[in-house]
């Protein structure tokens, strides 16, 4: 046998200039939504994959990005050794959403950076083996090369959890809590901002054919400030507000395996996968300040006393176990199928103050399909150009983290989504390299009226952008 090493071919200055970039983006940019719910343990996760993935279900765990154009699946590591060119992937999303109540309801809408990633093939092992028959004794079968991808890697930046919500709850006191003897109104507001970014390196190893496995060992960073005022509306009272920031700059990682089967010649591939993240620590300090104020005429707090300061500094959160398991089904250049099903097990996460905020155990189920039709690429023309696009519709049905009122919050919904090949070039031999935009649109749903909670109706929708190229020259050692 013998390795095919990779070596850097282009300037690192354009990568990393995108990657700086990116990065800056990440640090103004806001949140991508506006939910209410944001204002336990880290916000709102970002769970999605690339936007293929989000035009069919979500699905992650058990795709292989090993047809052009290649992708990169940064949920699942061991995806990485399915990367035959180096590919860089881009994706932006916007929200609408629509948050009602029993009596009323609001109209909300943001958008934001979500990722982007790198994928790299590093190391291919090409082996011998005997193909075709053509004589008798030691001239009976012929020696060819087969080449598989045994090392993948990948970087990159991606939104980990948004918070980014107000809310107001007024009342009307008529029991004297604070003291009265007139009934008067007051309101408590929420407010959050800021959110958790992740910056991942990642690899992808095949220990022997058709096995993966991959790991990503990530720094989760950010900022999360949550705002709770307190506003009486009579004179003779201070107003109060309270100021909660949490800082996270911690490492973690999580893992991932698949093992392929393929059948009829290697037309029909079925691929199971799985991910898991055990338990782990990330270093976080918190700060909390509550301060008694006045409001100006002019709307602005005038602050009057200092009533709490408590920091906590060389602290931590306490990250849950994560496990998901997953299987696709692809025929031929046509068609793939998959479903898949993950566990996160909030009950056990803790904040810098030891708290666990009132989550619970959340699971998801996810299933998805995608379709190409067989146009040859040959073909040219308006019509012929549909015929090589790729459809992709999926759905799924979830129960969040969140527990609010003694009820776990349900969610669901249904994705679609398309991708648009760009113009393709061969690479060398019968290897071609091609980019694609990729587009998807979610609808779902999640929360409830009952017990004076909340429904959120949103659509997200998603552009991505993956581009392919031969950004490595190979040299060979026999």
């Amino acid at each position: 046998m013998k390795f095919t090493y990779t070596t850097l071919r282009r300037p690192l200055l354009s990568l990393m200039f995108i990657l700086l970039s990116g990065w800056a983006f990440f640090s103004f940019a806001q949140p991508a939504n506006n939910s209410p719910y944001a204002r336990y343990g880290l916000g709102n996760l970002n769970n999605g994959a690339n936007v293929r993935s989000a035009g069919i279900g979500g699905m992650s765990i058990a795709m292989r990005e090993d047809s052009i154009p290649y992708l990169v699946n940064f949920l699942n590591p061991a995806s990485y050794t399915s990367i035959g060119f180096t590919a860089f992937d881009i994706g932006i999303y916007g929200n609408v959403a629509t948050i009602s109540s029993s009596t009323e309801s609001q109209n909300v809408n943001k958008a934001n950076l979500s990722y982007f990633a790198f994928g790299f093939p590093i190391l291919q092992l090409r082996t011998r083996i005997k193909r075709d028959s053509v004589g008798e004794g030691e001239n009976k079968w012929i020696q060819t090369n087969q080449k598989r991808l045994f090392w993948g890697g990948s970087f990159g930046l991606r939104e980990f959890s948004s918070v980014n919500y107000t809310a107001t709850d007024s009342r009307l006191d008529e029991s004297g809590t604070f003291g009265g003897d007139t009934a008067f109104n007051y309101a408590y507001k929420f407010q959050g901002e800021g959110g958790v970014n992740q910056f991942f390196v990642g690899i992808g190893l095949s220990p022997f054919k058709n096995f993966s496995i991959g790991l990503n060992a990530s720094y989760l960073f950010g900022r999360m400030n949550r705002i709770q005022r307190l506003e009486i509306q009579e004179s003779n009272y201070f107003n109060v507000k309270t100021d909660r920031y949490t800082d996270v700059g911690g490492f973690y990682v999580d893992y991932g395996l698949q093992y392929t089967l393929a059948a009829k010649g290697g037309k029909d591939v079925l691929t199971f996968g799985s991910t898991f993240a055990h338990p782990m620590k990330v270093r976080a300090s918190s700060t909390t300040l509550a301060r008694t104020y006045t409001l100006t005429t002019f709307g602005e707090d005038l602050f009057r006393d200092t009533i709490l300061y408590r920091k906590i500094t060389g602290g931590h959160i306490s990250m849950p176990w994560k496990y998901g398991f997953g299987v696709t089904w692809k025929k031929g250049d046509k068609w793939l199928f998959g479903v898949e099903h993950t566990q996160e097990l909030w009950s056990t996460y803790r904040d810098v103050d030891g708290r666990n905020d009132s989550l619970e155990d959340a699971w998801k189920t996810s299933a998805g399909i995608e379709f190409k039709p067989s146009v040859p690429e040959t073909n040219r023309g308006f019509w012929a150009y549909f015929g090589k696009m790729h459809y992709r519709f999926g759905g799924y049905y979830a129960m969040s983290q969140y527990r609010v009122n003694g009820l776990q919050l349900p969610e669901y919904g249904i994705t679609l989504g398309f991708g648009f090949p760009l113009r393709r070039s061969r690479a060398a031999g019968d290897k071609f390299i091609q980019s694609m935009v990729n587009f998807a649109v979610e609808w779902g749903q999640r929360g409830t009226t009952d017990k004076s909670l909340l429904l959120e109706n949103y659509w997200n929708f998603k552009l991505g952008f993956t581009l392919n190229d031969r950004w490595f020259i190979k040299r060979k050692y026999e």
